[in-house]
């Protein structure tokens, strides 16, 4: 019998086959946090890079930048550029897991710290 084998692969197709609509989504400006007197503001392109940056005009952009990816439910930023005084990130990946995606926001809950879940709204 073949049916485990064909399970396994029909699985593994429509895991993957979402993808591309998920990153097609993705592509944008989103307003991805916010404290009481600065935003940080995050694009996605669609050549699979990033920059973030803050919202305040005396911070000049971007903050930092990389290329992202989507793994299974995770957008994960891998930041391959920081300005000096965030250079400890240099070279690492941020993982969100993404959840109650919607066409104007969803949820990222970061992989290090799951109590800081936060919302992403598009702004472009």
């Amino acid at each position: 019998m073949h049916f485990p084998s064909l399970l396994v692969c029909a699985c593994t197709i429509l895991l993957t086959g979402c993808r591309p609509a998920l990153e097609k989504k993705l592509v944008g400006e989103w307003l991805s946090g916010c404290s009481i007197d600065i935003c940080t503001l995050t694009t996605l392109s669609a050549d699979h890079t990033f920059s973030e940056r803050f919202d305040e005009k005396d911070f000049p952009p971007p903050n930092f930048s990389g290329t992202w990816r989507i793994e299974g439910d995770q957008l994960v930023l891998h930041i391959a550029w920081a300005n000096k005084s965030l250079n400890d990130i240099l070279g690492k990946d941020m993982r969100f897991i993404i959840s109650e995606f919607g066409e104007k926001k969803f949820v990222a809950i970061p992989t290090e710290d799951k109590t800081k879940a936060g919302t992403w709204e598009r702004r472009h």
